[in-house]
This record gives structure tokens, C-alpha cells and sequence, in this order.
């Protein structure tokens, strides 16, 4: 449980790169969340070219920090794979959700740093990612995780809050 309670945000990053089986473990923890049906509805793209790097940067005022980052992994949902028959497309989210956590998990895992910018569903971040890595028109960018060795220590805080627990209902403080 240690990673749970270790991983920060990390917004800037060493100019080193990130050895590819480190990269493999990642994308491995990725799929190994949980699924809604188990429809695993996700495929990555792994960016560590400089150029493709700056031009994520530029489609998000949240993302500049992707320019400096020594990879970018994107999780994506497979539309075609994430329905069942009758059902609205509306787990994939969630599964998505989890495949980006495991991911950030892992990168405390192996001593880097990295940070969930989030993407979907805002259109004009989708649109672009979509343009620029020629993705089809079932495969949804969800989040862009920016990763490389952290260029300072992340301070750790404990983020635990009491006031946000209730027991049994809504107001309840205790047993």
C-alpha cells in the first residue's frame, strides 16, 4: 500500500529517459484493472517522440509539462469494445479510470513521477489528439499521463479527512 500513500502529481522531470522495460511494466499494471464485465475496452499509445510530446503540450493549457516529460501514455476506449448489446457506452469511463490509476501506481513503483491530465470528455482536446495521432473515430483519448524521473522530491501530506467519512448514512460521524 506504500505507492497508494507516495504518489503526488509530478509536473516537471529530469531530461532522461525512461528505460523501455519500465515502460512495459506500466503499460502491464494498465491492464490489469478491473473491467465492467471484463470488456477491457482500452488501448494505449506511447509517446516519446520530442515533437509529438511539444504538440500534446500545445492542445491543452494543463498539459505544457508534456513537452518536458520523458514519455506520455494514453489511455484510450475502444467504443466498439466497451458496450454490451442494448447497454449505453457508459462504463468505459470507469474502467479507464482504473487502467490510468494503475498506471500512476506503478510509475511510484518504479521511481518515477507522473501526472493525470485529464482529456475527455472535453471535445476540443479529443479533436485534436485524435487529428494529430490519426486515431478512427471509435478510439476516445481519455487522459494523458505525462511520466519521467521527477526532477525534485514530492512532499508527501497526509490527505486523510474525518470530516469526509460518514458511518451508515450521510452526517454520521462514528460507529
Amino acid at each position: 500500500m506504500s505507492v497508494i500513500f507516495e504518489r503526488r502529481s509530478v509536473r516537471s522531470f529530469l531530461p532522461k529517459p525512461v528505460e523501455q522495460e519500465k515502460i512495459e511494466r506500466l503499460l502491464k499494471a494498465g491492464f490489469e484493472a478491473p473491467s465492467a464485465n471484463n470488456r477491457r475496452p482500452w488501448e494505449f499509445i506511447v509517446v516519446t517522440d520530442a515533437g509529438d510530446r511539444k504538440a500534446i503540450a500545445g492542445m491543452s493549457p494543463y498539459a505544457k509539462m508534456t513537452a518536458d516529460a520523458a514519455v506520455a501514455i494514453i489511455p484510450c476506449a475502444d467504443l466498439g469494445e466497451g458496450k454490451a448489446s442494448g447497454e449505453e457506452d457508459i462504463w468505459w469511463v470507469q474502467d479507464l479510470s482504473a487502467a490510468t490509476e494503475n498506471i500512476l501506481l506503478q510509475i511510484v513503483e518504479e521511481g518515477l513521477g507522473g501526472v493525470w491530465l485529464g482529456w475527455h470528455p472535453v471535445k476540443s482536446r479529443v479533436k485534436a489528439f485524435s487529428e494529430h495521432f490519426g486515431l478512427p473515430g471509435h478510439i476516445i483519448p481519455f487522459s494523458i499521463i505525462a511520466l519521467g524521473y521527477p526532477a525534485k522530491p514530492s512532499v508527501l501530506v497526509n490527505r486523510f479527512d474525518p470530516a469526509k467519512v460518514h458511518y451508515g448514512a450521510y452526517g454520521k460521524k462514528s460507529r
